[in-house]
């Protein structure tokens, strides 16, 4: 083997290695979690901080549900977050676990995902992102999300993140 192939199937390995500890990283969706008690639990800590409930549909596979996740983490809106909201992610795995739960938060995965229920902290529907509000995530920045976010807390509507 000469020094240039060597270098290459080093280069090879630790590119895979690389790679396979990239993918190993967990994710915002536990796809062995009981999402009906997640929203549960959820509620119940709305209803005692007064917060509101996003109850976050998406899967690990998807980008535009990680960069939500990042945003929603950054220190741009973490604090925001932490003070209005009660997070919950329900993973959709390939748009087949947890369908009764995205029904009956009022959801709807059809233009794809990551969507967003909103709750009340009494459990009331305030709105979804069923038009694909969030779906290009990818493509907003932590400011964007939370000015979206203050809306939704200041006037229970839900429009695309400007």
């Amino acid at each position: 083997m000469t020094f240039r192939s060597r270098t290459l199937s080093r280069l090879g390995l630790v590119t895979l290695s690389l790679a396979c500890t990239a993918l190993a990283q967990p994710g915002p969706y536990r796809p062995d979690a009981d999402a009906r008690k997640d929203v549960a639990a959820a509620q119940a800590r709305a209803r005692a901080s007064h917060k509101v409930v996003m109850v976050i549909f998406g899967a690990n596979w998807c980008e535009d549900c990680r960069v939500l996740h990042n945003n929603l983490d950054s220190a741009a809106l973490h604090d925001y977050v932490q003070s209005h909201f009660e997070v919950v992610s329900v993973d959709v795995g390939q748009f087949d676990k947890n369908l009764d739960v995205v029904k009956s938060a009022g959801a709807d995965l059809k233009k794809g995902i990551p969507v967003a229920a909103f709750l009340s902290s009494d459990g009331a529907l305030i709105g979804t992102t069923n038009n694909g509000e969030l779906e290009p995530s990818r493509k907003y920045g932590a400011q964007q999300v939370l000015r979206f976010l203050r809306e939704v807390v200041d006037n229970h509507k839900i429009t695309t993140p400007q």
